[in-house]
């Protein structure tokens, strides 16, 4: 077929594609109350759009995105309402302009630096994975599209994503991924905190950090360290310090002081990678820090149960005071946001959900799921192959963005968080003394790991 004739071609592509294209609006993905009908790209992808339909009045809309000059999407032209799906398609087709060249770039706004070119600092095993393995295929598209959506990143995202931080800036990647597919607008204004998120006028400043040991590269490739066999080091020794440290360190810097942040809610949100696979296991210590409270199973010889019991300070060896939200000192902190998701992993299931399928490559997901039966004290186990009917039905939509995102509220905060604001999260907060848990996932994944399964030719890896 000629260049310019496959140009001008229109082809559908599947809604998770689109709706991973639409990160890149204001609101992500969210037509309310209209859902994404069909969806469609011209050509290889210069431009895309969406068939929308409203449930309520039964007429369809459109909406077409082009590509800038430097890849990014913008949104070009919102068309409807029309009776019929023909209807939307021949105004989408034409909204879409295939053959035209792509938009030119905004005044003032700087051409922000391919993903895959590598820049004068190199690279790391991390980021050669990503853009070298055909089985980590999915896991490129979809953090390419995660980067093109961010609304103004630093100068030293890509060579941070292409170096020693390459995990911290995926975690931000996650972050703006979950952001978007919640339907909130999404702010880069300022140099920190890293994210203003808004929506229906509840607003939210929200700076990532990740926990990293103090070796270069933590959390990269290299042979899996498993959690400690002693289970109050686990909860309450070196990886709670290591929680400790890194949001203290943050706290520090005082963002809440800062003249935009003044007066509104503030996060911090952290993600652990101080080894390898340690994102698994580590997530208990962080509530039992933050609210200075370790949770323990009773037996009485006829009944198990579970039971919250005080502690003062950690156990590692800098005994750091256990109850950041018990400290009206650090009321400024609304909340901690938390997720073990931020993981080439995820990135790979989603690009893979979305249809970037290298043929013969599987992914199978193995791990726990929160027990919601009253007085369950142990997770159940899953393993299931993604993009199964039997692992899509997990969900309602299927895996989302969300779905590991928590939220610890802090039950003194001067300015908490509304739950509204952040839906699609898992939120903890105190009521009565006790520490509960609200969440509209009746399945809430607590930890697993993606098994690649590829044909000759691929490199399969585990991930966390």
């Amino acid at each position: 077929m000629p260049a310019e004739t496959e140009s001008l071609l229109i082809k559908p592509i599947s809604v998770r594609q689109f709706e991973l294209y639409a990160l890149s609006l204001d609101r992500g993905p969210n037509f309310d109350p209209a859902s994404t009908f069909a969806a469609y790209q011209v050509g290889r992808g210069g431009a895309c759009g969406g068939i929308l339909l409203d449930q309520e009045t039964g007429t369809f809309s459109t909406i077409a995105m082009r590509r800038r000059v430097d890849h990014c999407w913008t949104c070009v032209a919102k068309s409807g309402p029309f009776a019929a799906p023909e209807q939307a398609l021949d105004a989408l087709s034409i909204d879409m302009r295939g053959g035209d060249p792509p938009e030119p770039l905004a005044p003032g706004v700087r051409r922000r630096p391919l993903l895959i070119e590598v820049g004068p600092r190199g690279s790391s095993p991390e980021f050669d994975l990503l853009i070298k393995s055909m089985s980590h295929l999915p896991a490129l598209m979809a953090v390419g599209e995660c980067y093109l959506a961010l609304p103004r990143p630093d100068r030293n995202f890509i060579p941070d994503l292409q170096t020693n931080n390459f995990a911290s800036r995926l975690f931000e990647l996650y972050l703006l991924a979950c952001f978007r597919e919640q339907g909130l607008q999404v702010r880069q204004d300022h140099v920190s905190p890293d994210f203003q998120i808004e929506k229906d006028g509840m607003t939210c400043w929200v700076e990532a950090v990740t926990a990293n040991s103090e070796t270069p590269r933590a959390g990269g490739i290299g042979d899996w360290v498993h959690a400690p066999t002693d289970r109050t080091e686990r909860l309450t020794g070196a990886p709670a310090e290591r929680f400790a440290k890194t949001l203290r360190g943050k706290l520090q810097r005082e963002y809440h002081d800062l003249s935009h942040v003044r007066g509104h809610p503030f996060a911090i949100a952290i993600a652990d990678f101080h080894s390898s696979g340690s994102m698994v296991w580590s997530r208990e210590a962080l509530p039992t820090y933050l609210y200075g409270v370790r949770a323990d199973v009773e037996d009485d010889g006829t009944k198990r149960r579970a039971v919250g019991t005080a502690i003062s300070n950690l156990t590692g060896k800098n005994a750091i005071p256990a109850g950041l939200f018990r400290d009206p000192d650090f009321a400024h902190l609304s909340a901690v946001l938390f997720s073990n998701a931020g993981t080439l992993a995820k990135f790979n299931r989603m690009g893979f959900l979305a249809g970037w399928r290298p043929p013969g490559l599987s992914m199978i997901r193995r791990g726990i799921l929160f027990d919601r039966t009253p007085g369950a004290l142990e997770p159940i186990d899953f393993e299931l192959e993604v993009g199964s009917q039997e692992y899509d039905a997990l969900w309602p939509w299927g895996e989302g963005w969300c779905q590991e995102l928590e939220v610890f509220h802090n039950p003194l905060a001067s300015h908490p968080i509304p739950f509204d604001l952040i839906p699609g999260a898992t939120h903890w907060f105190e009521r009565g003394g006790e520490v509960e848990c609200s969440t509209i996932w009746a399945n809430s994944v607590i930890s697993s790991v993606t098994q690649l399964r590829a044909p000759k030719g691929y490199h399969p890896a585990a991930e966390g």
